[in-house]
């Protein structure tokens, strides 16, 4: 069932490249625009590091926006789209597929 995956995040891998965020806006009515997305990367003062932030609805259920390129698994589009390994899928319920 889609409603027992998370998503976590390794914040230490993020580039600061916002792939999540515009995949995440581009499923939403409208123009595109990465402010209405369910994640937001922060750029911290401290050493210059990028910091994924998801909002809550994300963190509590999936939300429904799939990469149409990735029929065969049940992954948010910010996840997929993700190149460096920030955000990854975890099973709360333990099934493969």
């Amino acid at each position: 069932m889609a409603d027992a995956l998370s998503i976590t995040v390794n914040p230490e891998l993020c580039r600061g490249c916002r792939r999540c965020e515009v995949a995440c806006a581009w499923h939403d009515p409208g123009p595109l625009n990465p402010r209405h997305a369910g994640i937001r990367i922060l750029k911290l003062d401290e050493g210059g590091s990028d910091y994924p932030v998801l909002n809550r609805e994300c963190l509590e259920r999936f939300c429904g926006k799939t990469d149409p390129r990735n029929n065969t698994r049940q992954e948010p589009a910010c996840v997929s789209a993700c190149l460096f390994g920030v955000l990854r899928m975890d099973g709360k319920d333990g099934d493969d597929e």
